[in-house]
């Protein structure tokens, strides 16, 4: 795999936002964003430049909706995505120069997958990988997966552009509410786990109310990132839009984003960049705190002393953190089932393994959905791990 700290340095400041920025240069509530783009590339162009001047590092091609299903909501045909797509990612490219790198953007799809919906898993799989495969072609010199709502649409996203590169970067960054989870209540530390089987080079969220919710939301997360040497991403919006007789607004000043990049470099944020309400001036407050800022890398992913074990349905991880650990041994299977039914499947189970502990969670391999995080025997880990693991380098 490509590593991260290798290809691009920390910290890396991405642009601030497109939709707010481009409704102040002249694009109304009812356009569709891509049509405007296309039939005024300037007004991006010149937005990409100021963001440049701020500090930026990378710039998004403006391709967040750019799938066949988004583009046929706003009246394209389902054919038009590739070169639509191909169109957009041109606008950002053309405007780049020797030094700004273009990122793939790519969002939900809009649909929803079963259980909570229609869609089949392999229907979104493949409308990822068609845009995957244009932007690729295209030259990007990595992938944004951004906004998403859902585990498991952000791991399709993911496996869609591995299915096409091992060594293209990838970032992934979901958006949260106030209580720190996804719109379908994932936990951002176990979704951390369950991407490390794809090999991401950055991960946080956007988005996601402001800084501060993005913060806590990050901070479970932050010992796994830090471990497997994985970038945080903090990509918030300029605080909650307030609307008066003026318009609306954002609250959250250059000053005030900047003043939170302390916080969050000290979680392992060294992916830095804005949503909704920031502008060029933003971006710059960011950059400059960012800049002024020792950003600590963690270890690298194929170095991690510990390493990381995946089994058919969800990730191991060795860590020692600070933890509320369930001691399992060989009497502990029907309080493991407990331990399940009190958690939610996306939740991590953190597991002090005692003697007789690798025969049990042998047995209940199958039955067991959450990403676990094991300390304890060693002898008993390694038993475990010998059945129900491969190890990932």
């Amino acid at each position: 795999m490509t590593n991260y700290n290798s290809a691009f340095p920390l910290p890396f400041i991405l642009d601030g936002a497109t939709g707010t920025e481009l409704s102040k240069r002249g694009m109304k509530e009812s356009d569709c964003t891509e049509r405007f783009i296309l039939e005024h590339p300037a007004v991006l162009a010149g937005l990409q430049s100021e963001y440049r001047a701020a500090g930026s590092n990378a710039v998004l091609a403006p391709t967040f909706g750019a799938n066949r299903t988004t583009l046929t909501r706003h009246g394209y045909d389902a054919a038009d995505a590739d070169s639509v797509c191909r169109a957009l990612f041109a606008v950002s490219k053309d405007n780049a120069g020797d030094t700004l790198k273009v990122g793939g953007d790519m969002s939900p799809t809009g649909l929803l997958l079963k259980p909570y919906g229609d869609a089949e898993p392999e229907t979104v799989f493949e409308i990822y990988r068609e845009q995957a495969a244009t932007l690729l072609d295209c030259g990007v010199d990595f992938f944004f997966i951004e906004t998403m709502i859902s585990a498991a649409e952000a791991r399709l996203a993911v496996r869609a552009v591995r299915s096409l590169s091992a060594d293209i970067p990838v970032f992934v960054s979901l958006t949260v509410n106030e209580n720190g989870r996804t719109m379908n209540g994932d936990a951002l530390d176990a979704v951390l786990l369950t991407m490390l089987p794809y090999k991401i080079q950055g991960f946080g969220c956007n988005c996601s109310i402001g800084p501060d919710v993005i913060a806590n939301a990050l901070t479970p997360a932050a010992p796994f990132a830090k471990l497997y040497g994985i970038p945080l991403i903090a990509k918030p919006n300029a605080g909650m839009p307030v609307t008066d007789e003026t318009g609306t607004h954002f609250p959250l000043t250059p000053d005030d984003m900047a003043g939170t990049v302390d916080h969050l470099t000290g979680l392992g944020v060294g992916i830095f960049g804005g949503c909704c309400g920031t502008t060029p001036a933003h971006i710059e407050a960011i950059a400059n705190a960012a800049r002024s800022t020792n950003v600590e890398r963690g270890a690298d992913v194929e170095a991690a002393e510990d390493g990381v074990y995946v089994s058919t349905t969800r990730v191991w991880a060795k860590i020692d953190e600070d933890a509320d650990y369930t001691a399992i041994d060989a009497d502990s299977e029907d309080d493991l089932y407990d331990l399940m039914d009190e958690c939610d499947p996306d939740d991590i189970l953190y597991l002090e393994l005692g003697e007789g502990a690798a025969d049990v969670l042998i047995r209940m391999d199958a039955f067991i959905p959450n990403p676990l995080a094991v300390c304890g025997d060693e002898a008993e880990i390694a038993k475990a791990e010998a059945v129900l693991c491969r190890k990932m380098r």
